[in-house]
């Protein structure tokens, strides 16, 4: 099984982060295309092989699957499952167990021992690309022993590459607990369709640096005490392809005045650094996300190495991200290579401490960007230009970024080219994207410098002009061929941070 670590981020920055992707939708196998994209595709996946191999002797076959007499048909709430009483044993070294779930509501139960304090991946494998519909779309959930209690549960992963699924948790005690797997339709109460027999593999991965099956550096578990930069965690980085370099930081928070730091420094080559937090919190449950931690409010801050903030995230989760077209936000800031930074993670203002306050941060240095402004491009007439590609649903997609500074004069345009008859969809992020920049907004003129449409950041929320469910602005119809602009402003910048920087996404479909 490759981890293929590749972020598609909808403020334009593709990053390699870990079995992650990022969509805007989280339901089944109707999820996006390239006009909710905007990132530039400049993968530097890496291979982290855990024992891809699953043989004979280590699948769970038809007469180890849950039957017909235990699995759930659609009058059995998936919040009580029948089937963990019967799970089949599979280990926690990355062996996979291949099967199908031969009907369209069957859930198929499995068991793996943890102890007291452990971190496991639990992921599937289904195919690589997405838009193929006769494929299952899996959800993993996991339940206590005998599956009264759901613990957590996942749809896809974070952020979403295709319709595999990725769930990370940490046993707050040692045990037995139960894994169960099932269609998207099923779990969220939709129509299951007639397909049977979809094929699956799962496994699981203990989150340990000395288990074998994962990269040489990437894994970089929390050590005490490391609550400030003098005495945070130096992580190490896993290569990847492009001389990129990404790692996974994880712990869980001692209590409300703990914060943990880790530290690193960019590749020479780097040109940003990405951040991305694992959320949403809380169990989950039919149809909702929730990778199981009981810390419900937390802060991302990014520092230089005397303490001057860069960039600060609020990763609280109140209930509107992972609903329609608004994912969490990651920080994904233009950096030069060399540079070191400190991360550092805490909870939220008005945070009160629960039982299972865990987290997981996935941070990327990357080496190639989207195309960067160049100055000055205030006007139509000195407008930076983009530069599209053929996309893989039959149109082009052009990737830019740039800054707004000083934030309450600086106007930036980008041209481009658009044929009468084509959809013009828009994806663009600030705040979303870890810029302090405030009020951004982003439009697109016409030739005579008009302007067609707008939408002003609100928060974290997504800016995505499409047809996909759930967007925020229509696509815009273009009437006639000319000349159109991307024309991007913000009110003002936010004292609390450095990070001033914007990424869009333009997506022309026939």
């Amino acid at each position: 099984m490759k981890y293929f670590w590749l972020i598609l981020l909808a403020m334009g920055l593709a990053l390699d982060v870990g079995m992650l992707a990022c969509t805007s939708n989280g339901d089944g196998a109707s999820d996006s295309d390239s006009d909710s994209d905007s990132d530039s595709d400049s993968d530097s996946d890496s291979d982290s092989d855990s024992d891809s191999d699953s043989d004979s002797d280590t699948d769970s076959d038809s007469d180890t699957d849950s039957d017909s007499d235990t699995d759930s048909d659609s009058d059995t709430d998936t919040d009580v499952p029948t089937g963990c009483d019967l799970a089949t044993p599979m280990d926690t070294a990355g062996t996979f167990v291949d099967s199908n779930l031969a009907t369209p509501d069957e859930i198929d139960y499995y068991s793996i021992t943890l102890a007291a304090g452990d971190f496991v991946q639990i992921f599937t494998d289904i195919h690589d690309g997405d838009g193929t519909p006769e494929l299952l779309d899996p959800v993993i959930t996991l339940w206590n022993e005998d599956g009264t209690t759901l613990l957590a549960t996942a749809d896809d992963q974070i952020p979403r590459q295709d319709m595999d699924s990725e769930l990370i948790y940490r046993a707050p005690a040692a045990g037995t607990y139960c894994v169960a797997i099932e269609g998207w339709e099923n779990w969220s109460g939709q129509s299951a369709g007639t397909t049977t027999d979809w094929n699956y593999g799962m496994a699981a991965l203990l989150m340990d640096p000395s288990q074998a099956g994962w990269t040489a550096g990437l894994l970089n578990p929390e050590a005490e005490t490391n609550d400030t930069i003098a005495a945070a965690n130096t992580m190490t980085m896993a290569a990847g392809t492009g001389n990129a370099t990404f790692g996974r930081a994880y712990g869980d928070l001692g209590g409300a005045t703990d914060v943990d730091v880790f530290t690193y420094t960019l590749p020479s080559a780097a040109v940003a650094t990405s951040i991305g937090f694992y959320k949403p919190f809380g169990a989950g449950s039919s149809g909702v996300q929730g990778h199981g931690s009981t810390l419900t409010d937390g802060m991302v801050t990014l520092t230089d190495m005397s303490g001057n903030v860069i960039s600060t995230l609020d990763v609280s989760f109140d209930g509107t991200y992972w609903t329609g077209i608004n994912t969490p936000p990651d920080a994904n800031i233009p950096l030069p290579g060399g540079t070191q930074v400190a991360v550092h993670f805490e909870g939220g203002t008005g945070w009160t401490p629960g039982a299972n306050d865990f987290y997981v941060l996935e941070i990327m240095n990357q080496t190639s960007d989207n195309t960067g402004e160049v100055e000055t491009n205030n006007t139509a007439g000195t407008a930076s230009t983009t530069t599209f590609a053929a996309n893989t649903s039959g149109g082009y997609s052009g990737f830019v970024m740039g800054a707004i500074d000083p934030a309450a004069t600086d106007v930036d345009y980008w041209s481009f080219s658009a044929v009468a008859g084509e959809e013009i969809a828009l994806a663009c992020g600030a705040a979303s994207n870890g810029s302090g920049l405030v009020g951004a907004t982003f439009a697109i003129h016409n030739a005579s410098d008009t302007l067609l449409q707008t939408e002003t950041e609100s928060g974290y929320d997504t800016i995505l002009w499409s047809s996909v469910t759930g967007a925020s602005m229509a696509a815009i119809t273009v009437t006639a061929s000319a000349t159109y602009y991307l024309v991007i402003s913000a009110t003002s910048q936010s004292a609390a941070m450095s990070a001033n920087h914007y990424r869009c996404g333009i997506h022309r479909s026939p």
